[in-house]
């Protein structure tokens, strides 16, 4: 049986390349806002704001302006951004396990305009090492929708010579990699970096 070249690994961020803590994003937007934890996690979070903000149905500004209206959160869009990209933090061993591969990278994430326009000046070091960025607010399709990652395989056979069955995708969660495998893309659930390497090792 003839075993096909993995051309090029994509990767999620939040819970991937990078660890997610909600928590100093929603203690430093409470003391921006004086609204409690739980009210903001409501208003912003279950409300559905977020996901929107992750369709494209908000530029950074136009994000920005509604959290102003909706919780009163001042400060320039930048600011801002500092504050919404404060729940991430690059995991190294997990950049060293993909980077050793030695293959092309890519970054597929659902993240919105406060991440994605600010990616390069808050994570400088993922930025030089992932050239190739998928945001679902660029997309304006978000994971696991089957669209988006049609959207990614296509620009990839473009850009990388990369057919379905040589993208090797790396998220935490098991709906995005089903949604990947049911296209063709080879996946791994992630869980930790030990299987993660195990992964890997497999090719």
């Amino acid at each position: 049986m003839t075993v096909t070249t993995v051309r090029v690994v994509v990767a999620d961020i939040g819970g991937v390349l990078c660890r997610f803590d909600p928590k100093p994003r929603l203690a430093a937007l409470a003391e921006r806002t004086g609204l409690g934890e739980n009210e903001l996690h409501d208003k912003i979070f279950v409300s559905g704001f977020e996901a929107d903000c992750e369709a494209g149905h908000y530029t950074a500004a136009g994000a920005c302006d509604w959290l102003r209206a909706n919780v009163g959160l001042t400060g320039e869009v930048a600011e801002i951004s500092r504050l919404w990209t404060s729940a991430f933090t690059v995991d190294p061993a997990v950049v060293s396990a993909l980077t050793e591969q030695g293959l092309p990278l890519a970054i597929f994430s659902n993240n919105g305009p406060l991440f994605a326009d600010y990616f390069d000046e808050r994570f400088g070091e993922l930025a030089a090492l992932f050239p190739r960025r998928f945001f679902a607010c660029r997309l304006g399709l978000r994971k696991p929708q089957p669209e988006a990652f049609e959207a990614v395989a296509a620009a990839l056979a473009e850009e990388a010579e990369a057919s379905a069955d040589e993208i090797f995708f790396v998220d935490d969660n098991p709906d995005n990699t089903k949604a990947a495998r049911q296209l063709g893309w080879r996946t791994h659930t992630f869980t930790g970096v030990g299987d993660l390497r195990a992964a890997l090792s497999r090719w």
